[in-house]
């Protein structure tokens, strides 16, 4: 009776025992790291050597990659190592700070550059310390994974790229938000974004927006981006938006539009690059309308001083490296006599920015012709203000959209930005310009003679904002105020998108730590315009009200998971 009762204590001992031998094998499994060696035009490289390298740049394994270009090292201890790749007539390339975990598998992609090609790679614009990352907005830009030059304690002068190789090539975020929104973005709203990257070389986005209000409205964009070669970026957006419960005058009801965009940047020479592009947009409400809208640019570099030109025709399309920006996708539409316009205009600027340690300062001189200038407003509608067809109405939102009277600007626009800290950043800007305004009107008026009290007049803008990040807590902050006289109901410099949001806006994204959630989750919460300044009211011949503003009162909130 006793043997038994032993056999059945030690059984269950035996097998934990083993069970806790098996499970730390298995965590102590060995890593390894693969991949594909090529050049700079993309040709896979034969009979490459690839060496993991120590910290202290002792070799520790090396390989030779076969007939297409793919090595692979196997049983690596965990740890921190650097990949060095070599081949006749390229400089070596070297990818530092590789981590590799237990039982993991890493692949890591490296190209070869020849001297001349690595030089090219150098970026005329240095990067600058004092810019503010912002981990939130993902966009089309592959710069940021330039390599550098370096000389290794042994004297060969190798490439040295950028990150550590374990950046997540796809990533995605689900968000939930909602609350009074601006002109066409009213209603509950679920945003799904991805990137994925392949490599230093390609990227790919895609974002997605269904809101439901009265009826479901959907946004869809899709970007991508490769490197052609050292220092020249091809980019390519298309999108496509379905707003069924925007209306417009007599028959107008619900607004589809298509949008695509293509963009390529270029070092011309040592201190020089350009970047060219275009817009192409075709919008359908109750008719037709096609716009064309090129942009191009050159920038000079010498130091801590550039000179930059830029020529564009749209607002949303100006940059090579910005044309997949969500908040300029949005078609500049209006109506007039019923009939559907289109925002166009011609934009050329010549810049001088300077770097001063922390402290960046820019001068910017500038000059507008604008066709059918869009005007943002709310309030009742009457009848015999619907049927004017002088206006685009969002019935969620209560908000609508008219046509100002063409105008000529030229001005200029001074800004300074400086960095406080490691995490806050401080920028004040001044510019001087034209913008329609709207003076006081007596008495009831109809919507057409509103539009028409518009004019165009002489205005200055002064913005500060301040924006930073608190380490331990993880919160992201952005506060800002925009002033302009109150009669302006259009920004003066319209064509510039780094300004920030009119009178005072904030904006703040915190981390929520819980356990039993298997993602990372943030509150999100996004303010413009709060104390509803700008506001220019009339009243029709009907006794609703109505009001004209450069921008109206928006209050969102949600919540973000990552994953």
């Amino acid at each position: 009776m006793i043997v038994p009762n032993l056999r059945i204590k030690f059984g269950p001992a035996l097998a934990l025992l083993i069970t806790a031998f098996a499970l730390s094998a298995y965590a102590e499994g060995p890593g390894a790291v693969s991949g594909i060696v090529r050049d700079a035009k993309g040709t896979p490289q034969v009979g490459a050597l690839v060496e993991l390298l120590g910290p202290n740049l002792v070799v520790i394994a090396n390989t030779f990659t076969d007939d297409h270009g793919r090595y692979s090292l196997r049983d690596l201890s965990p740890g921190s190592y650097n990949l060095k790749a070599s081949g006749s007539f390229f400089l070596p390339t070297l990818r530092e700070n590789l981590r590799v975990l237990a039982d993991s598998k890493v692949v890591v992609n490296l190209t070869l550059n020849t001297l001349y090609e690595a030089f090219r790679w150098l970026p005329a614009k240095p990067r600058q310390a004092d810019e503010p990352q912002d981990d939130w907005t993902w966009t089309l830009r592959l710069s940021a994974n330039r390599p550098l030059l370096r000389m290794l304690e042994d004297g060969p002068l190798v490439v040295v790229s950028d990150g550590d190789g374990t950046a997540p090539s796809l990533k995605a975020r689900v968000t939930i938000r909602g609350g009074a929104n601006e002109f066409g973005d009213g209603g509950m709203h679920h945003d799904f974004e991805m990137q994925r990257s392949n490599g230093d070389d390609q990227q790919l986005i895609l974002r997605a927006d269904l809101s439901q209000a009265e009826s479901a409205s959907l946004n869809t964009v899709v970007g991508y981006a490769k490197q052609l070669a050292p220092g020249r970026t091809f980019r390519t957006v298309v999108a496509v938006e379905d707003r069924p419960d925007i209306q417009g005058g007599f028959d107008g009801q619900g607004m589809q539009a298509a949008i695509l965009r293509s963009s390529e940047s270029m070092d011309l020479m040592d201190g020089i690059t350009a970047e060219f592009g275009n817009e192409i947009e075709a919008i359908h409400l109750g008719e037709t309308q096609f716009a064309n809208h090129p942009f191009a640019g050159v920038s000079v570099h010498a130091g801590e001083n550039t000179v930059e030109y830029h020529v564009s025709t749209s607002p949303g399309a100006q940059h090579a490296n910005e044309i997949d920006r969500a908040s300029t996708l949005s078609p500049a539409l209006t109506e007039k006599d019923g009939k559907l316009l289109l925002e166009r205009g011609l934009h050329q600027e010549i810049s001088y920015e300077r770097h001063d340690g922390n402290l960046r300062w820019r001068m910017t001189v500038y000059q507008d012709h604008i066709d059918n200038p869009v005007v943002s407003g709310g309030g009742t509608l009457s009848l015999a203000d619907w049927n004017s067809g002088n206006l685009l109405y969002d019935p969620n939102t209560d908000l609508l959209k008219a046509t100002g009277q063409n105008f000529f600007s030229n001005g200029v626009l001074a800004e300074m930005r400086e960095r406080i800290n490691d995490d806050t950043w401080f920028s004040v800007a001044y510019a001087m310009g034209d913008a329609l305004t709207m003076n006081s009107v007596p008495g009831k008026v109809s919507l057409e003679e509103g539009i028409n009290s518009l004019h165009p007049r002489r205005a200055g803008m002064l913005s500060a904002s301040m924006s930073g990040k608190l380490k331990q807590a993880g919160t992201q902050w952005r506060a800002s105020y925009r002033w302009q006289p109150t009669d302006t109901v259009t920004a003066v410099d319209p064509f510039n998108g780094e300004l920030p949001d009119p009178y005072l806006s904030f904006y703040l994204r915190q981390p929520i730590h819980c356990r039993i959630l298997p993602y990372r989750v943030e509150a999100l919460i996004d303010v413009r315009n709060l104390l509803a300044q700008g506001y220019r009211p009339f009243v029709t011949q009907d006794g609703s009200t109505l009001y004209f503003a450069q921008a109206e009162r928006s209050v969102q909130g949600g919540l973000s998971f990552s994953f």
